[in-house]
């Protein structure tokens, strides 16, 4: 897991230094810096509890599967559908959004629409879509990890299912955060398990090209989305791919601006500049808050906090900070929420609660509950260089996915114990008179 960290930061930075956008604010050595000891930290944090704590591997695939997870997955990919289900419905017939227009300009409306309702729910459907409809997260991540307990007919219809319930959900929601969340668990969730492979969870050649070209279709997906948007302003894509660039507090290079010549293929390029630009302008994002002073706004559980807030736990968190709407990276959300105490505490803590995840997991192989937490871990500590995995919009609800999935795990194993015994109690035998 340490490894990976270390990786994703390590390509996040050359796509920063590759990609031909620099940022627009001065201070890129001392974001740099930042960021640098927020990894060094999160390391500190790591070796603390490996120090303190047995170190135990992760288990091997297929020797440690959980014995409901067929059960698991079927249960998931249901709720999943009825949540999908009840999404539509409360989108699309009780709020009235009109998809006609394309996705862009729908999630604007659903935008607005829950601005005007301010801490109000919009019917009873939403609350039971959200709540129930990310299961398939867990749905992916079993069909993963479990190959001995799945078919390989079984494991190939879940992966598929839960890619189609993905793009439902990023449809109707008009975003596309979930492909980013849902590549982070599906990685961690072949980490979890030595030696687990594709070929090894998709052993047929064709399934696993059928499951590329799905991958590639949710990458076109993140790009159409910027399509989208540009037709919705209606302006010429390659004006809104140039124009939206320093919004993000990046700008391109003259170079690059040089090359672009109008043509279809000039569109292209700036539209995929823009997609990995709007993964990577975190970077100008920490060099502007570097030189901006605290204001302690909520930027980390912001998401959390906000729904909250819709149930009446606790008052409407203030998120309106002067960058709202960028993308701030975990160490430029600790710094400029909680100052250099809590971004030193903050990041030491980040490496302490991921390798505590990881050793529950290791030491509780059959359990859905901690391959969950280790999963989750994973992909907050790979996402880091964005944003904080807690405040992307379906955070919450994958996490009470795997613990409602978790629960009727429970049961289910309350149940076959309780059968058990009631197969090895002995007949009594009549006592004679």
């Amino acid at each position: 897991m340490a490894k990976h960290f270390i990786g994703i930061w390590l390509i996040y930075w050359a796509a920063v230094l590759l990609l031909p956008v620099h940022s627009i604010y001065p201070s890129t050595f001392a974001a740099a810096f930042l960021q640098a000891g927020f990894v060094a930290l999160v390391l500190l944090g790591i070796a603390c509890l490996r120090i303190m704590v047995e170190v135990r591997s992760m288990p091997p695939a297929g020797r440690f599967d959980i014995p409901a997870a067929r059960d698991l997955t079927r249960i998931a990919i249901a709720m999943s559908v009825i949540g999908l289900v009840s999404l539509i419905y409360d989108k699309a017939y009780v709020q009235g959004i009109d998809y006609s227009e394309g996705v862009a300009v729908a999630r604007e409306e659903w935008r607005q629409l829950g601005e005007e309702r301010g801490a109000h729910v919009s019917s009873a459907f939403s609350v039971l879509g959200y709540l129930i409809g990310s299961a398939y997260y867990v749905a992916i991540v079993l069909a993963i990890t479990q190959p001995g307990a799945l078919t390989v007919r079984q494991r190939l219809w879940t992966l598929l299912a839960g890619f189609g319930l993905m793009m439902g959900n990023s449809i109707i929601t008009g975003g596309r955060s979930n492909l980013l969340l849902l590549a982070a668990f599906v990685v961690g969730a072949f980490v979890s398990r030595r030696g687990l492979t594709f070929s090894t969870v998709v052993p047929v050649a064709m399934a696993r090209r059928m499951i590329k070209v799905v991958v590639l279709l949710g990458l076109a997906y993140g790009v159409f989305i910027f399509y989208e948007r540009a037709r919705a302003g209606e302006v010429e894509v390659l004006e809104y791919a140039i124009e939206f660039l320093p919004f993000l507090g990046l700008e391109p290079s003259q170079a690059y601006r040089d090359s672009l010549n109008g043509g279809v293929l000039s569109s292209l390029s700036a539209l995929l500049v823009l997609t990995f630009s709007y993964v990577t302008h975190s970077f100008a994002t920490v060099a502007a808050i570097v030189d901006a002073p605290n204001e302690h706004k909520t930027i980390i559980f912001l998401h959390v906090a906000s729904l909250l807030s819709k149930l009446g736990v606790t008052g409407e968190p203030d998120g309106d900070w002067f960058l709202s709407g960028r993308l701030p990276s975990v160490p430029g959300s600790l710094w400029h929420q909680f100052g250099l105490a809590g971004f030193l505490v903050g990041s030491w803590l980040i490496g302490m609660a991921a390798e505590a995840c990881r050793i529950w997991a290791a030491r509780h192989p059959r359990r859905l509950l901690p391959l969950g937490a280790f999963v989750m871990a994973y992909a907050t500590l790979i996402l880091t260089p964005v944003l904080f995995a807690g405040d992307f919009l379906s955070s919450p609800f994958v996490l009470g996915s795997f613990l409602q999935l978790a629960l009727v795990d429970a049961w289910l194993r309350s149940l076959k114990r309780a059968r058990r015994r009631f197969t090895q109690t002995p007949a009594v035998s009549p006592q004679p008179l």
